[in-house]
């Protein structure tokens, strides 16, 4: 049936100026292709009701009303299967501009670095304390999808990205792996270490619920929250001082350091157009369980989508 709606509208606009013209009726009705089809004008909308003739039922399957800037349709028909149901309506409403879903995923992003406890507090925990003003995470995302779930306003967002996180340990200390334990160690005696830092690089893959609000002609202000996994695939430890003859030395000290395989985090994020801000939490410790400190990481920044 719905092939016949081009025609309908094209019948309906040749055929206003006649109706103009006519001052004594005001309705039309055709017969086409076995169909009975109605038309009402009046002024500033025409509705057309379409009627089927094949069994002289006369079984309504078809009514649009059409005004300036919107539209209604109905259909009592399944045209797939060819079977008519009276009582199912499909109806189109259209009210507001469509819109298309883009995800927030793809990308580059920095923000401050720190670690919880599972209580959710904020450093100094097993042993660990970090300069919080040094510590960062960046991540850059390359791939990005999203799957409309609701009315092109939720999707599911999904895609690929690498994230840098430098964790710089304050007073003095630095980590150690000790019989395959990572532990918390002063600086050797005489040093003053200028950083002591621990660098993680992770693949990740986020699942997150994006919500983008019609907000009358506006589509850009969105929501997101759900997780993002990880897969680390580096680690190292790195200090830099100078020695008791005034020379510099940068010196990576281990690598790997029982950092956990997998990373998960929950993330947030609100933002408008290509800018956001974000906070994430993970419940899953840093190191691998009774092979490290038992510390969560945390963070909070900003993001400039592509």
């Amino acid at each position: 049936m719905k092939k016949y709606v081009p025609f309908l509208l094209g019948f309906v606009v040749g055929i206003l100026p006649l109706k103009a013209a006519e001052t004594t009726q005001n309705d039309t009705t055709i017969r086409f292709n076995q169909k009975i089809i109605y038309l009402e004008d009046s002024i500033g909308q025409i509705k057309v009701k379409v009627y089927d003739n094949d069994s002289q039922s006369y079984k309504p399957i078809y009514e649009g009303i059409f005004t300036d800037g919107k539209s209604y349709e109905k259909w009592t028909v399944i045209e797939e299967i060819g079977i008519q149901l009276p009582f199912l309506n499909k109806s189109k409403h259209h009210h507001h501009r469509e819109y298309s879903m883009e995800p927030h995923w793809a990308g580059i992003g920095w923000g401050f670095a720190n670690i919880s406890d599972q209580n959710y507090k904020l450093n100094n925990i097993d042993g660990v304390s970090l300069k919080s003003e040094s510590s960062n995470e960046f991540f850059f995302s390359v791939i990005e999808r999203i799957l409309p779930v609701y009315r092109n306003n939720v999707g599911l967002t999904t895609g690929l990205g690498f994230n840098w996180k430098n964790y710089f340990l304050d007073r003095n200390t630095h980590l150690m792996e000790v019989n395959d334990v990572t532990s918390v160690y002063s600086a050797p005696a005489g040093i003053n270490y200028d950083y002591s830092r621990l660098r993680t690089f992770q693949i990740t893959v986020p699942l997150l619920l994006e919500i983008q609000p019609t907000l009358g002609r506006n589509h850009r202000f969105f929501v997101a929250a759900g997780v993002v996994g990880g897969v680390n695939t580096f680690a190292s430890y790195k200090v830099k001082y100078k020695d008791a003859n005034g020379n510099t030395v940068k010196n990576v000290e281990s690598k790997g350091l029982n950092v956990a395989p997998l990373t998960l985090d929950f993330m947030g994020q609100i933002g408008y157009g290509s800018c956001s801000v974000y906070a994430k939490y993970s419940p899953f410790s840093i190191f691998q369980s009774k092979k490290g400190p038992d510390v969560r990481a945390v963070s909070l920044g900003a993001m400039l989508n592509f």
